[in-house]
């Protein structure tokens, strides 16, 4: 695990761009790009990082894009209007076991998880433009899904990162 950080840490220092949310109680979300521009051929990677400098936080240890796992990738055209794109990740967890064995990551101080996406630049964005992308946080489960442990639930709200601008040419 501490590997998969360590690389995290390293491979996130590259990056271009970075967009943090306003703390939430002492959770952030971190959305990073590697690259402002991009043509509509590549593939761009992002970043979500799951923070909490203030005080350690226990979250479901599910990161993935999509409803099961409350992480959505919004994008928004240069007028602010949400853009239909086919970025779907379809992934279907099993439940997690109500002890919270496996289940549970803490965070907070340095401690920070998060994961990259390799995203085909044309599932993004439809077309070349000017774009903004933004990562919102709406945990699926409740604060004490998990027996005997408390985690950040759906009853602490969503969270969204800051925006970020995307270009894409042709």
């Amino acid at each position: 695990m501490k590997g998969v950080v360590v690389f995290l840490a390293l491979f996130g220092s590259a990056f271009s761009q970075v967009s943090r949310s306003q703390p939430h109680d002492g959770l952030e979300v971190e959305l990073r790009t590697n690259s402002a521009e991009v043509r509509i051929t590549d593939e761009v990677t992002v970043t979500v990082f799951f923070r909490s400098p203030e005080r350690e936080i226990t979250i479901w240890n599910f990161l993935e894009w999509g409803a099961p796992a409350g992480l959505y990738l919004k994008v928004l055209d240069s007028t602010g209007r949400e853009v239909r794109n086919s970025f779907a990740p379809f992934l279907h967890p099993l439940p997690p076991d109500p002890t919270g064995k496996d289940a549970l990551l803490s965070i907070g101080g340095r401690v920070f998880a998060g994961f990259d996406s390799q995203i085909e630049v044309k599932a993004l964005f439809p077309k070349p433009g000017r774009y903004t992308i933004k990562c919102l946080y709406s945990p699926p489960l409740s604060r004490n899904y998990f027996q005997g442990h408390t985690m950040w639930g759906k009853e602490d709200g969503p969270i969204e990162s800051a925006e970020i601008s995307v270009t894409v040419d042709e």
